[in-house]
C-alpha cells in the first residue's frame, strides 16, 4: 500500500490523493508532524517533494497503462 505523508494538509496534498485516486490505487494519507515536505512511501520506496511524486506516479501510470493494454 501506498502513504503520502504530510505535515500540513494543503492543495499538493489534495492534487497527490486525486491522482492516486485516478489511477485507482491504494493508498492512506497520514498527517506526521514531523514530515517537512510531502513523502511518499511506497513500499520500500521513498520519495520526497512534489515534482519528485509527480515523477513517480508519472512512471506509475506508463506501467499501469501497458499492463491494461498488454498484447501478450
Amino acid at each position: 500500500m501506498i502513504t503520502l505523508q504530510y505535515a500540513e494538509r494543503n492543495a499538493q496534498v489534495a492534487e497527490i490523493e486525486d491522482r492516486l485516486q485516478g489511477l485507482s490505487l491504494a493508498f492512506e494519507s497520514k498527517s506526521v508532524s514531523e514530515a517537512g515536505d510531502l513523502q511518499l512511501v511506497d513500499g520500500t520506496k521513498q520519495v520526497q517533494g512534489l515534482a519528485k511524486i509527480q515523477a513517480h506516479l508519472d512512471e506509475l501510470s506508463q506501467e499501469l497503462h501497458q499492463w491494461y493494454y498488454c498484447n501478450c
